[in-house]
């Protein structure tokens, strides 16, 4: 709870009902689907389903969902059913913003030099992993999708020069290629079954970034915003949703944020290794 208290209180003690109120399946058990999710049901709370095993990962997962779930209430309450869903486009936002804010809690109360060592390097992996690789996939997806429009074959050995040329172009000499490596994107199912859908996470991630910056810094009418579009669903274009909520993707400042996040981080760490 302590760590959405930039949130406000009401936030606060809406999320403590999620918890005390049984919204949650939260071990694993037979038959049940893996992974984690927030289910909406109009008209109810969200119903969300774990597969807690009481890791690190798993801390920041409920944050995760519950980020998901806050949203769906929210959004329930405010908009008629044909407006209280909303698209993959603003719905990671809170969820990572939930992830964010309870890692500035948990640095905060870190007791050890290992545990902060341990939480930013979680952080920095999940930035490389949630912007920077997904903005490669996109990269890589469009440039696949160019040479269909072309009436260029598109066989396995092209789809893997087109991920090489990538991988070079986004990592340099920071990063070895394996043999393996250029056959990354076999193993990608949003580039099958989702077109266009990668690029999302990243926005996702830098609107978060945007936002979170800004309720840090104790800016209430920031904080204000936020809920509000929250509270908007899917009434408005997302794009629009966004920049009433306090990010701009048409302001190079938003991706910024990311890049500025990391840095911290990479700072931070640095300092204790």
């Amino acid at each position: 709870m302590q760590s959405v208290t930039p949130l406000g209180a009401d936030y606060q003690n809406r999320l403590r009902g999620g918890f005390g109120n049984r919204w949650i399946d939260v071990y694993e058990n037979d038959g049940k689907r893996s992974g984690a999710y927030s289910a909406a049901v109009y008209g109810v709370h969200p119903y969300m389903l774990l597969n807690w095993a009481d890791t690190l990962d798993d801390v920041f997962t409920l944050a995760h969902e519950m980020g998901h779930s806050m949203h769906t209430m929210l959004a329930h309450e405010r908009q008629p059913f044909v407006y209280s869903d909303y698209t993959i486009f603003v719905a990671e936002v809170p969820s990572t913003l939930s992830e964010t804010l309870l890692l500035d809690h948990m640095l905060e109360t870190a007791m050890t030099r290992d545990e902060r060592i341990v939480l930013l390097q979680h952080a920095i992996d999940n930035i490389t992993s949630t912007f920077y690789t997904q903005v490669m996939f996109a990269d890589f997806e469009l440039a696949a999708h160019m040479r269909v429009e072309q009436d260029q074959a598109l066989t396995a050995d092209v789809l893997s020069a087109l991920y090489r040329e990538r991988f070079e172009a986004y990592y340099g000499d920071a990063v070895d290629i394996e043999d393996l490596t250029p056959l990354t994107w076999a193993r990608i199912p949003h580039f099958f079954g989702s077109p266009y859908y990668v690029y999302q996470y990243a926005t996702c991630f830098a609107s978060a970034a945007r936002i979170v910056s800004a309720i840090r810094a104790g800016d209430v009418e920031a904080r204000e915003r936020y809920l509000d579009m929250l509270a908007a669903g899917g009434s408005d274009h997302p794009m629009t949703l966004l920049q009433r909520g306090g990010a701009d993707l048409t302001d190079p400042t938003t991706v910024q944020a990311v890049v500025d996040q990391l840095d911290t981080l990479v700072t931070q760490l640095e300092a204790l290794v």
